[in-house]
């Protein structure tokens, strides 16, 4: 309630800026030809409705019914009918009183009072401030649409976003749930140490990763968490290689962004039929310059399906996270050799960590 009476108050001030501009004006326009000023101020004044009644009919009536909703045929023909009336009262009045009253001498009510040269020259006079309203009216217009479509666009890539991020929580916890399993069957004392692993994973996704953005230092420990709760189940049947240089320690990144690469790797370098399965991750980051590489090993059953299949949902759902947080920032590159996987992903960090 009290923003709506702001709201009005200040349109009545913008208003009232508006007409005391026009008057301003004019009477300095004209007043300085003869330098009778105040003459000038008393014509602008009494002339000002056949300004104003167009004005607002057209501000409030004829744009919000026809031309928003580009009824132009419509909104032509009743503006046309708007401005010959109001030009033919203004003609009207000038010729009856404002001759009368300032110009009697010089005898321009002689002259017919629908000569068609004063009548135009009423019509340009009555329209001037209509068409200067008009388009301050149609530039607010269009920013406040536009401001509502990058709105719209905004929330509708945020929706998309924490839809992706969801989809990466169960795709992940069932990953690992397979995992805990896997050595729950074999009876495994590491068993324990793969369940504590879950919990700081699920710690990390309900709560860290409520937040659009986290340090990329962060990204790493839980990937280095991963890393662990997969060598509770490899143990020495995979060889695993983790680096990073990290020059910031504040650069930001969105969470679970580098966590299907990992996950990936771990698929399929992971593999019973390999004797020296290996992964490698490798995480430079250089003035806000990402250089994130996944290389994995793989088994010749592996050619059958490919990183960027469409069972890959994890994959899948990266791709889509990066051409929205990163158009045009980021460079993904997957490479497919007979024995290996190589992922090579570039990210310009600058605009986020800004």
């Amino acid at each position: 309630m009290i923003d709506k009476v702001l709201y009005t108050k200040n349109r009545i001030y913008y208003h009232l800026l508006f007409w005391l501009g026009y008057i301003l004006f004019f009477t300095v326009f004209w007043g300085s030809y003869e330098d009778n000023y105040f003459d000038q101020f008393l014509q602008v004044l009494f002339l000002l409705p056949w300004k104003i009644i167009p004005t607002y009919i057209t501000l409030y009536y004829l744009m919000p019914k026809y031309l928003y909703h580009k009824k132009m045929g419509m909104y032509i023909l009743l503006s046309v009918i708007l401005a010959i009336s109001m030009a033919l009262i203004d003609r009207y009045m000038t010729w009856r009183y404002i001759y009368q009253w300032f110009y009697y001498d010089e005898g321009h009510w002689k002259d017919p009072v629908w000569y068609f040269p004063k009548i135009l020259n009423s019509l340009i006079r009555v329209y001037t401030p209509v068409f200067v309203a008009m388009s301050i009216k149609l530039q607010r217009f269009f920013y406040q649409k536009d401001q509502i479509n990058k709105a719209l666009e905004k929330e509708k890539v945020e929706t998309e976003l924490k839809f992706l991020k969801a989809q990466i929580h169960p795709h992940f916890l069932f990953n690992t749930l397979n995992s805990i399993y896997s050595l729950s069957l074999a009876k495994s004392t590491k068993t324990p140490d793969a369940v504590l692993g879950l919990s700081k994973f699920l710690d990390y996704m309900l709560y860290d990763c409520n937040d659009k953005f986290i340090t990329v230092d962060k990204e790493w420990e839980q990937l280095m968490n991963l890393v662990e709760l997969e060598r509770l189940r490899y143990g020495d049947q995979l060889s695993i290689s983790a680096t990073i240089k990290d020059d910031n320690k504040e650069s930001l990144i969105p969470p679970l962004l580098l966590l299907p690469f990992v996950e990936n790797a771990f698929k399929h370098g992971a593999d019973s039929l390999l004797s020296d399965s290996w992964i490698k991750i490798d995480l430079k980051l250089e003035n806000q310059q990402m250089q994130f590489m996944v290389e994995n090993s793989k088994a010749t059953t592996d050619l059958e399906e490919s990183l960027d299949s469409d069972k890959n949902i994890g994959l899948k759902n990266v791709k889509r996270r990066l051409d929205l947080f990163f158009p045009e920032k980021h460079e993904l590159k997957i490479l497919e050799e007979p024995d290996s996987f190589l992922v090579k992903l570039e990210i310009d960090l600058s605009d986020i960590s800004s």
